[in-house]
């Protein structure tokens, strides 16, 4: 099991600091091409599994 994968049942949001830094390599892993959002904290993740209340993310966002 990837160590990354002991995560899974942890939201990012329930992170904590100490997580955040001994998990670097994982969580650039996890927040790469977002394809979710969490609609309370606004966190991104390429999985669902790791938001709390996620919501997909458009595929074609507007012009700025």
């Amino acid at each position: 099991m990837r160590f990354f994968e002991t995560f899974m049942a942890k939201a990012l949001c329930k992170w904590k600091k100490k997580d955040i830094e001994k998990s670097l390599h994982e969580l650039a892993h996890i927040v790469d091409k977002p394809r979710f959002i969490c609609k309370d904290c606004a966190r991104s993740a390429h999985d669902k599994g790791f938001l709390c209340k996620a919501i997909t993310l458009p595929l074609n966002h507007p012009p700025s």
